[in-house]
């Protein structure tokens, strides 16, 4: 599997809310005023991680409580970064998580916030690979959140994911597919070219774009049963300021891969302070956009 990590080793701290440090019970909804707030204080390289996981929770936590009932069992949370959809798998499906990542830090950043909800008996989070697989230890569900995009091969990882799960039990997967956006009117020509070098610069090495239409045959072929699959557009519709989390959220995505961008040479500093000027310029104006993730359900038989 690529590594698709940031930096390894560094130790983020959480900046904790003191109205929040002595709670006992999660509540997702204290969980994302927290986040509404604090996304910009965690470490420069995992803001993207956050801010992406808050802003799409909604429709997350919709497919999570469609999940078949899995109380009291473990799910394994693969790839789990921050660890906030642990938090909502542990919530809504009443169960033990066990979050796994290469990533030392992100995980350091994992355990801070499991510290500062108290809920440390049904979240836990351990430094792994996917590859390791689950071992004798195996669990009644896994999830796989926007990593198999990162894997050079798509058949070979979900026989890992497989793995990690029990006979009888499901995974449930979610991944990128860039060839559903769609936006009106066309944004500014500076932008739409620091856009399209993102998506070259995540098509290349760092991923594919377009990984969520290749999953089932994928899941398939690696001994799985299909049976849930779905296009979900995340559709807005509405004037929109430049102060906005939607344009926060675009350059964001963008500027945790611009170091990369760069290097390649697929942009300049200079191209990128344009592009995001005549963006953040463009506003306020209606738009319409529309950006769509692939959703699968497979049973492990």
């Amino acid at each position: 599997m690529k590594n698709h990590s940031a930096k390894v080793g560094q130790h983020p701290q959480v900046r904790y809310d003191s109205t929040m440090e002595n709670s006992n019970v999660l509540s997702l909804s204290n969980l994302d005023e927290w986040l509404s707030r604090a996304w910009r204080n965690v470490p420069r390289e995992y803001q993207w991680l956050v801010l992406q996981t808050w802003a799409t929770s909604a429709s997350r936590r919709a497919w999570i409580e469609s999940w078949p009932a899995v109380p009291g069992g473990l799910v394994v949370d693969l790839g789990c970064g921050p660890g906030i959809m642990a938090q909502e798998i542990a919530t809504l499906k009443s169960c033990v998580v066990h979050g796994y990542d290469q990533d030392a830090g992100v995980l350091n950043l994992a355990q801070s916030i499991n510290r500062l909800f108290d809920n440390a008996q049904r979240v836990k989070f351990r430094l792994a690979e996917i590859s390791q697989g689950g071992g004798s230890d195996k669990a009644n569900a896994a999830c796989v959140r926007f990593v198999a995009q990162y894997t050079d091969d798509l058949t070979a990882f979900m026989a890992q994911v497989k793995s990690w799960v029990t006979p009888g039990g499901f995974i449930a997967v979610e991944d990128v597919d860039d060839g559903y956006l769609v936006e009106y009117p066309q944004p500014p020509a500076a932008w739409r070219s620091a856009i399209e070098a993102f998506q070259q610069f995540q098509s290349g090495p760092r991923g594919d774009r377009q990984v969520g239409r290749k999953l089932a045959q994928a899941g398939v072929a690696a001994g799985l049963t299909l049976s849930q699959i779905s296009v979900n557009a995340a559709v807005q519709a509405e004037t929109t300021s430049p102060d906005s989390m939607t344009v926060q959220f675009d350059i964001e995505r963008i500027e945790q891969a611009l170091p990369g961008m760069i290097q390649a040479g697929l942009i300049t500093e200079r191209q990128w302070y344009e592009a995001r000027s005549q963006y953040r310029a463009s506003f306020p104006a209606f738009v319409f956009t529309s950006a769509a993730t692939i959703r699968l359900l497979f049973q492990v038989p």
